[in-house]
């Protein structure tokens, strides 16, 4: 018999009253602590501090707590974790965002570069009956359902979800339990299964009425015997080629103009706020469309240089709902299907309410969501922008190019308008913070993946105070800091077109 069965045998009903008077509780504990935070890097200060009982939680598209986003948020959970019996313990985690599990000081699980499975499982950690020991686990959430369910795999058992018995919040290993000296409860005892109920005496099932016959039905009379005149149609437009379908779009900037007047698709943004504090917000008025893959054959229309989108207002299934820019959080009324109705046009449908997206005078109301009827304001012609680098990037092949990922800023020092540019070997998650120099975070991006290859960002913290500020690039588990510096020696900003010769 292992040592761990002995263990559990030692603590069952057949143990003496003074052994089990002098034993240890081995399971008093409380659960983890946990720390929130309203971004993908666990950067800043935290939303929220609580102590979660276990750590089985099934978000999908909602939000952990108030005052954090559905999407794009982090969570550390950290405490001490006992074992019911001597053993080896395998750890696993369901989830399909990033992952970091240490226990005992051994890192078990590390997806934090987003290529992780739905179950997670990692090595084994040596843990004795009784004894405490460390646990540490990070995750991010990137968009889309949210889960993280941590479990265990105790000598010869199933996996199941830790119990809150078996974890303790932050402290001290040797910290003892509490000592009883009245009987324990029994153990739990699994619930018998259900007897069977026997089977009922067999009835004779009821015959099914033969169908009634149709009713004959007069065929209806020819339109010359009608008698009221037939009012003659109304002209309708000449038909457009049938539609062919779902397009395929290279995703990129655009700008869509509408058919009916060749207007394009503007809206101003009232509010200028995002949901995760201190992030960028984008420009007042979104004439120009970054059309990115939401999955599933989907869409999203994201305003350039910022983290909104165009969304139905509300999430409203309704004609005539209203559009609206908010924060991308995997809504289904943040999602778009682009299906072609010929020459050169295409209609925008919701997801949420396959309704299309329709342009109205602002006497009428604006751009709303209507059923799809073929007309001319609800079709758009997609034309792509081409994207020019700014001047000053010509010049950032003589910057000092620092870490893995080869992350340069120029200029620096600048007005608070600067370039970054990084390269990534493969797909990654990645984000940023800035931090002034009492180490607070002032300023975050999200936390998403972003393809291979070269790339660059603009960065306008022209908002900021002067000063001295640190700017942290984290790509998968991997961060690298830069020094960054922000003058303004006079009231008129300095170019940054051009590097000086």
């Amino acid at each position: 018999m292992l040592a761990g069965s002995a263990s559990l045998a030692a603590s069952g009903p057949a143990s003496t009253s003074a052994a089990v008077a002098a034993a240890p509780v081995a399971s008093a504990g409380t659960g983890l602590t946990a720390i929130y935070f309203a971004n993908g890097s666990l950067a800043g200060a935290p939303v929220l501090k609580r102590l979660d009982s276990t750590v089985d939680f099934q978000w999908g598209l909602g939000s952990p707590a108030p005052g954090l986003p559905v999407d794009n948020f982090s969570v550390r959970w950290e405490g001490l974790i006992s074992a019911p019996a001597t053993g080896r313990y395998s750890f696993s985690i369901l989830s399909n965002d990033g992952l970091r599990l240490w226990v005992n000081g051994k890192k078990v699980i590390d997806t934090w570069d987003g290529n992780g499975g739905g179950n997670n499982v990692g090595g084994s950690v040596s843990m004795a009956a009784g004894e405490k020991t460390t646990i540490k686990l990070e995750y991010y959430d990137e968009d889309g359902d949210a889960r993280v369910e941590l479990q265990w795999i105790p000598p010869g058992q199933a996996p199941q979800i830790i119990p809150s018995e078996h974890l303790y919040p932050v402290g001290s290993p040797l910290t003892p339990d509490p000592i009883v000296t009245s009987t324990p409860t029994a153990a739990k005892v699994a619930p018998a299964p259900r007897a069977a109920a026997a089977p009922a005496a067999p009835v004779a099932a009821k015959p099914k009425a033969a169908p009634a016959p149709a009713p004959v039905v007069a065929a209806a009379p020819a339109k010359v015997k009608r008698t009221k005149p037939v009012p003659e149609p109304k002209p309708e437009p000449a038909p457009k080629p049938a539609p062919v379908g779902p397009v395929v779009i290279t995703p990129g900037v655009y700008t869509l103009s509408v058919r009916s007047s060749g207007k394009t698709l503007e809206i101003t943004d009232e509010t200028r706020t995002g949901r995760i504090p201190g992030q960028q917000s984008g420009p007042k008025v979104a004439a120009q469309w970054r059309v990115e893959n939401a999955g599933s054959g989907f869409y999203r229309l994201m305003v350039p240089g910022g983290n909104k989108v165009l969304e139905v207002l509300g999430s409203s299934t309704s004609n005539g709902a209203e559009m609206e820019l908010w924060p991308y959080y995997s809504g289904n009324n943040q999602m778009w299907q682009i299906e072609d109705t010929g020459e050169g046009f295409v209609k925008v449908i919701a997801r949420h309410s396959r309704k299309s997206l329709t342009y109205k005078d602002s006497t009428d109301g604006g751009l709303q969501q209507w059923r799809y009827s073929g007309k001319d304001n609800q079709q758009w012609k997609l034309t792509p922008v081409v994207e020019t680098a700014p001047p000053l990037l010509a010049n950032m092949s003589n910057v000092l190019a620092v870490g893995a990922n080869k992350m340069s800023v120029y200029p620096n020092p600048s007005n608070g308008v600067l370039q970054m540019a990084y390269q990534l070997n493969q797909d990654m998650p990645l984000g940023w913070v800035l931090y002034d120099q009492r180490g607070i975070a002032v300023k975050v991006s999200d936390y998403r993946r972003q393809a291979s290859g070269q790339h660059h960002q603009t960065l306008d913290f022209s908002s900021l105070p002067a000063g001295d500020y640190n700017l942290n690039l984290t790509v998968g588990a991997t961060t690298t800091k830069q020094q960054l510096l922000i003058r303004r020696p006079s009231a008129v900003a300095p170019a940054v077109q051009e590097e000086a010769k």
